[in-house]
Order: C-alpha cells, then sequence, then structure tokens
C-alpha cells in the first residue's frame, strides 16, 4: 500500500465526520429516543460509537508511545459489544449524542496528526479502520437513519 492510500483513508475518515455533524445536527431529541423492538436504539448506538472512537485514539496513543499495536484477541470486538451493551443501552440521548461527536471530532484530528509510519503500518497490519472510521460510522448512521424513519 502507499501514502496515497493512507491520504484517501485519512479523506473517508473527515468525509464521514460532515456526514456524522450533518446527521445528529438534524435530529431532535425524539428521534435520539427512538428504540426499536429489536436491536440497538439511537442513543445506545451512539454511545457505541463514542466509546469505539474513544477505543481508537486509545490505541493510536498507546502505537505513538510503542510504535507498534498491541496484539489483540480475534474475537475482541464480539467481546467487547456483548460486555458494553447494557451500558450503552442505558445512555442519556443528548449526552450520547454529545460523546459520539466529541469523540469522531477527537480521533480525527488524532488521525490527521499521526505520522506517516503510523499509517503505514496501519494499513500493512490490516488495520485500515484505524484509519478510515467511516466504515463503522457510516454502517451505523445508516442504521440509525432507518429508525428514524421507521
Amino acid at each position: 500500500m502507499t501514502i496515497e492510500t493512507a491520504a484517501e483513508l485519512v479523506a473517508n475518515t473527515r468525509a464521514g465526520l460532515a456526514r456524522m455533524h450533518a446527521v445528529l445536527g438534524t435530529l431532535d431529541d425524539g428521534a435520539l429516543e427512538v428504540r426499536p423492538e429489536s436491536g440497538w436504539g439511537v442513543a445506545a448506538t451512539l454511545a457505541h460509537l463514542a466509546f469505539y472512537d474513544d477505543w481508537v485514539a486509545e490505541r493510536w496513543r498507546r502505537w505513538l508511545a510503542a510504535e507498534a499495536f498491541q496484539d489483540l484477541p480475534d474475537d475482541i470486538t464480539e467481546l467487547v459489544n456483548a460486555s458494553g451493551e447494557r451500558g450503552w443501552a442505558t445512555a442519556a440521548p443528548g449526552p450520547a449524542r454529545t460523546a459520539a461527536l466529541e469523540a469522531a471530532d477527537a480521533v480525527t484530528k488524532l488521525i490527521e496528526e499521526l505520522p506517516p509510519a503510523a499509517l503505514e503500518d496501519a494499513i500493512r497490519t490490516g488495520r485500515e479502520r484505524m484509519v478510515d472510521r467511516s466504515v463503522h460510522w457510516n454502517a451505523h448512521l445508516d442504521e440509525i437513519e432507518a429508525i428514524v424513519r421507521r
């Protein structure tokens, strides 16, 4: 992979952040409180997004300190989602939106300031989603828009 690919991933994150601000900026308090019969509600999804952006930011801070990624178990995402679901479901709508936007802003700023070696390491080791946060954001923003339209 080339540094141009890293630049494209960072650009995707910037575009995803703009979409997140646009979508969440249009949701009123009632929309933030929507909870479908199955699956996560809007506020829980936003708390989930905030958690993972904070998680990615912390992983990047640790990479910057050690210039290497920490190894994690293959099933870490399933483990975290299963253990975090109850807490995310109790998130208050307004604070969940604020947390999601603040975490997305912060992780985007951190990613934009990473040295090229960090970006190259992420790509080389298959961690593109640590650079391109839009993949995670857009999937959940699509869900949120579908829930609110119902």
